[in-house]
């Protein structure tokens, strides 16, 4: 799609141009007024979030375990799959969803089992600042908002980067993320409504309790802020396993961090990415394919 045609497609759509209009703003007001309470406003400091003080090596059997479980509920739903195709039944997006849940899941109960299993009366609590649910979902909100300068700028470069590689000849052909593809063929509401729950609820919470409430926890209490949220980000980027996206999933899984670190509360970050994720089905849902695609 053409500049020129995608004007005309949003000048026909008047809703779609008010919404980006008002995202922009908003996201470029927040950014200001972080920017500027941060450097100015002590408060956003005084509830630093604590370690998790899990051993090194129980760390490391959390981790495996984790990568284990992508791996074996992926291989038992491929096998699944086959089975269904060899009965001649099409599997849908229907097992898409189910194996989302499933992964989701067992994810949790992981991390809950080490969060509790080898739990020390030395750890401070997830979150050390209390919020009620309308503070928690205002703070993610404005967190979300002005994170999205940093969010898609990191994305726009890394498209510059590889239309530049892709002009000096090098053969790059990059998959959508699979939820891209899953929101495209969702034919029912039903299955909408279904890959909506799953990830605007499920995922935020699930990811934000193993990501920011276990693995930068962790890493806070071995190394300094910054590595920790680098290091949280890009186990945040690299699990979702696509390349097309990984810089700006990095950058997502530290404004999260950020947005946590500051907060002091778990729910921040939760509905924090709970918007993006909505943000994201929106923009699949609303975009012609020729853009999402």
């Amino acid at each position: 799609m053409s500049a020129e045609e995608l004007e005309a497609w949003l000048m026909d759509r008047p809703l779609v141009l008010a919404y980006i209009v008002a995202l922009v703003a908003g996201s470029l007001i927040s950014f200001i007024v972080l920017i500027v309470r941060y450097n100015n406003d002590q408060r956003l400091k005084r509830y630093p979030v604590t370690a998790w003080p899990l051993p090194g090596l129980d760390f490391l059997l959390f981790i495996l375990s984790l990568v284990c479980w992508f791996v074996l509920s992926g291989m038992a739903l491929l096998q699944l799959h086959s089975w269904l195709v060899h009965r001649e039944q099409e599997p849908g997006v229907w097992l898409s969803i189910v194996g989302g849940l499933i992964l989701q899941a067992g994810m949790l109960l992981l991390f809950l089992h080490f969060r509790f299993r080898y739990r020390s009366h030395n750890e401070g609590p997830v979150s050390p600042r209390i919020l009620r649910l309308d503070q928690g979902a205002l703070l993610g909100l404005f967190y979300f908002l002005a994170s999205l300068p940093v969010i898609y700028g990191v994305g726009a470069a890394w498209n510059l980067v590889l239309e530049i590689l892709r002009e000096r000849g090098v053969q790059i052909d990059l998959p959508l993320q699979d939820a891209v593809l899953l929101f495209q063929e969702a034919d029912s509401p039903l299955i909408l409504f279904s890959l909506l729950a799953l990830a605007v609820v499920v995922a935020p919470v699930v990811e934000e309790s193993v990501f920011r409430a276990g693995i930068y926890r962790f890493f806070k209490g071995r190394t300094s802020v910054t590595l920790s949220l680098l290091a949280s980000g890009l186990l945040f980027g690299l699990i979702h396993g696509n390349l097309q996206s990984l810089p700006g999933l990095v950058a997502v899984g530290v404004c999260l961090g950020i947005s946590y670190e500051l907060s002091g509360n778990i729910r921040v970050p939760i509905f924090f990415h709970a918007f993006f994720n909505l943000n994201s089905v929106l923009w699949i849902l609303i975009l012609p394919d020729s853009l999402t695609g």
